[in-house]
């Protein structure tokens, strides 16, 4: 499932989904632009988790309280909990095994 999100979003979204997976963006960052549709596809083959998008020039404040520096973010939320960020380009593979094991924290690991 992909959505948007805002800051008035973020923690409902986080709060009523087991796994969550943010990719923070801009239109004019061309490395998000590659990154989109790798997101895209990888989405499509996890119907447990939801994948977010952040337009941090529409969503500033958001990427601040989020600690984004640099573009594309991913940040990865399990159980309501922030348990993972990483900066720059994601492969598939990558990506897969990212969501493979924040799937997979235990309530301990959180």
């Amino acid at each position: 499932m992909m959505r948007e999100l805002t800051l008035a979003t973020l923690a409902a979204t986080v709060e009523r989904n087991a796994t969550v997976i943010v990719d923070f963006w801009a239109p004019w960052c061309t490395t998000c632009l590659r990154f989109s549709p790798i997101f895209t596809d990888v989405a499509q083959q996890f119907d447990d988790v939801v994948f977010a998008t952040v337009n941090t020039d529409e969503e500033q404040e958001l990427a601040g309280i989020m600690g984004v520096r640099s573009l594309p973010t991913l940040v990865g939320f399990r159980n309501g909990k922030h348990v993972f960020a990483k900066s720059g380009l994601t492969t598939r593979r990558q990506l897969g095994e990212i969501i493979d094991e924040i799937r997979t924290l235990t309530p301990e690991q959180e």
